[in-house]
């Protein structure tokens, strides 16, 4: 495939548009699931989908910056504001630790998942 990049990126982006709308849909729910979207399931979505976006094939420098605009749009769009600084920038670490991990993964060599079994 010619433009693989392109592919991660687009899917990364769904996947956390997804997340991001679940997090702010949640705010209705009360105040310890919105916090527990917010805390731990966001930042944790964009550590993973930043790691599987550079498995992907797409650049591990632009793999961790889609999942905290997606964040602060999707919440704009449903509630009118912007989500607390801290989840964001939370949910921007672990896409930046995701995206290294992803790059090592590439560089190992191990990003076919089914390598390891046809080794045995």
């Amino acid at each position: 495939m010619k433009h693989r990049w392109l592919r991660a990126l687009a899917l990364q982006t769904v996947e956390m548009i997804g997340i991001s709308l679940l997090a702010a849909l949640s705010e209705e729910a009360g105040a310890l699931p919105r916090a527990l979207m917010l805390w731990v399931l966001v930042p944790l979505a964009g550590m993973l989908t930043a790691c599987q976006a550079v498995r992907g094939g797409l650049n591990n420098y632009l793999a961790w910056i889609a999942p905290v605009p997606c964040l602060y749009g999707v919440n704009l769009l449903v509630w009118g504001y912007a989500p607390p600084p801290g989840p964001a920038l939370l949910t921007a670490f672990l896409s930046l630790v995701g995206a290294a991990a992803g790059q090592v993964i590439v560089q190992r060599g191990d990003n076919d998942t089914h390598s390891r079994r046809r080794r045995r």
